[in-house]
Parts: structure tokens; C-alpha cells; sequence
């Protein structure tokens, strides 16, 4: 080490009060080092300590020097799970809309008949009238064993004993039908009746005045009876019916009487279809598309 000129008497001004040999200036050099360098440590340290310095700015790019510098470490936050999701409760009284769905529609199937009409009518012991014409019907099934029909009829005696006159019946009948046999396109039925009637046309006078009137009588009237259906296609069938219906007008003593008839009807059947559970069902039983 060399030594400088001045340098001891500048560490002899500054630590007066220890002389400094000319043969220890090298220990005193040494021990100026090295407080200066504690000195200069603590300095650092107490920087470093102090919480109001700004962080030291990172370099956000490569150096304009061609230094490389190292990327500072993403530190990715820990991923959070997220929270459980609980069931909903179910409500005691849920609404009408989110009960079970609604059972198909329920519709009667409905047919129509047109057919033709014998009655005979007996107005005394030797005298018998017979009477043609037509019945129209509407049905409505409603299950397979019962079902509603109302009919109209009118039927009609030309030049009744030679009189040149005519008789007519006419009638407005409807009630409940009951299907105890269906099978291979066969349908029997039972039903009965109700409703009104009105009979005119020319009363027969006893043989002792002889002669006749002409008379009309409204009053009610039913029927009961039974008939038998036969299915050709899905919506066509033949069906024949007989009844006992009872209807009123004068007899020969001029009073109004009522009296059973025996009636016979011819007629076809036309089948307009509805909806039984979903399903499209024919009179006779038989689903069709």
C-alpha cells in the first residue's frame, strides 16, 4: 500500500486526541476502510428499511443496451372453487300450470242416420192404417256402452179408407242408448224414448152414424226398442230399427185415446268422427287414423 501524502495528517486532525505513530499508519488506514465501509452498509440497510421510498421501477421491456433483462414472475392468484349451489326447496302447493299435463280431450263420436219408416196403425177392430216415410237421427257415443240420440220422423197415409183424405204422424223423440254387443263390426243397441207427437188426419165414426172427421191431436209420446248396426267402412254402416211407439189420437167415439204401434226403420249410418283419448274411434269400436 502507498502511502499518500497528507493522509495522516488529515486522520491525525480528525481523531485528536489519538496521535498516530508513523509506524501504525497502515493500521490507521485500515481501520478508516473499514469504517467507512460500516458506515457505508448502514446506510444502505436504513434505505432499504424505509417504508416511504417508492419501489424501484421494473423494466417492462428489453434493454436499450442489448442487456438482457428477466421478465419479473407472474404470480397467478389460487383459483377460488366456486360456492355449492343448493337444491331448490320444493313448494308444497305447486301451481296449476306445473302439475302433471292435462288428459286428452274427451268427445262423443257422432253419427248421423237417414232412413225409411213403416208404421202400422190400428184405428178400429176391422180397419188398419199403414204409414211411410222418413226418421232422421243424430247419435253421440260417449263410452263404449252409452251414448244420447234425439230423432225427428215423419210419416204419412195417403187416401186412408177410400176417403181421399190423409193421415200423418209426426214425432220429436230423444234419450239415453245402451250397447250391450259390439264385435266384427256388429252393433246391437237398446233405447228408449221421449218427447211429443202430433197425429191427424180422418176419424172413423161408429158403423151406427157413419161417416168420418177430420181431427188433429198434440200430446206426448216414447218409444223403446232395439236395433242392430253392421260396419262396412270406418264411417259407414247399415242399421235396422224396431220400436213400440206410443202415440194418442181419436178413435171412433171421438175421444182421445193413446195406443202402441209398431214401427220399422231402414236407414244408413254416416260416422263424423271425435276424439276418445286421444284416439280417433268409429260407432262401432274400431280406431281409424
Amino acid at each position: 500500500m502507498r502511502s499518500v501524502p497528507g493522509v495522516a495528517t488529515f486522520f491525525a486532525n480528525c481523531f485528536v486526541g489519538t496521535p498516530l505513530q508513523p509506524r501504525g499508519k497502515r493500521g490507521a488506514a485500515k481501520k478508516c476502510l473499514l469504517f467507512v465501509a460500516l458506515s457505508l452498509l448502514w446506510a444502505t440497510e436504513a434505505s432499504a428499511q424505509d417504508p416511504q421510498s417508492p419501489p424501484p421501477a421494473q423494466s417492462q421491456g428489453p434493454s436499450t443496451q442489448g442487456q438482457g433483462v428477466l421478465p419479473a414472475p407472474v404470480t397467478i392468484p389460487p383459483e377460488v372453487p366456486p360456492p355449492p349451489v343448493l337444491p331448490a326447496k320444493p313448494r308444497s302447493n305447486p301451481p296449476a300450470f306445473a302439475q302433471a299435463p292435462l288428459p286428452a280431450a274427451l268427445a262423443p263420436a257422432i253419427e248421423t242416420r237417414v232412413g225409411f219408416s213403416n208404421l202400422s196403425r190400428v184405428s178400429s177392430p176391422n180397419n188398419k192404417i199403414l204409414f211411410k216415410g222418413i226418421n232422421a237421427s243424430v247419435t253421440g257415443q260417449s263410452s263404449d256402452r252409452f251414448g244420447a240420440t234425439f230423432e225427428a220422423s215423419y210419416l204419412r197415409a195417403s187416401n186412408v179408407f177410400g176417403t181421399g183424405q190423409s193421415n200423418s204422424v209426426l214425432t220429436f223423440l230423444a234419450g239415453p242408448v245402451f250397447y250391450p254387443y259390439r264385435r266384427s263390426g256388429f252393433v246391437t243397441s237398446v233405447h228408449v224414448l221421449g218427447g211429443a207427437a202430433r197425429v191427424s188426419g180422418v176419424v172413423v165414426l161408429t158403423p151406427s152414424t157413419g161417416g168420418f172427421l177430420k181431427g188433429t191431436a198434440d200430446d206426448l209420446a216414447w218409444a223403446f226398442g232395439t236395433s242392430l248396426e253392421k260396419w262396412f267402412t270406418g264411417s259407414l254402416a247399415a242399421r235396422v230399427d224396431i220400436d213400440a211407439l206410443h202415440t194418442s189420437f181419436y178413435n171412433s167415439a171421438v175421444k182421445v185415446h193413446g195406443e202402441y204401434d209398431l214401427r220399422a226403420t231402414w236407414g244408413l249410418i254416416y260416422y263424423f268422427g271425435g276424439r276418445r283419448g286421444g284416439k280417433f274411434r268409429n260407432f262401432a269400436g274400431k280406431q281409424i287414423e
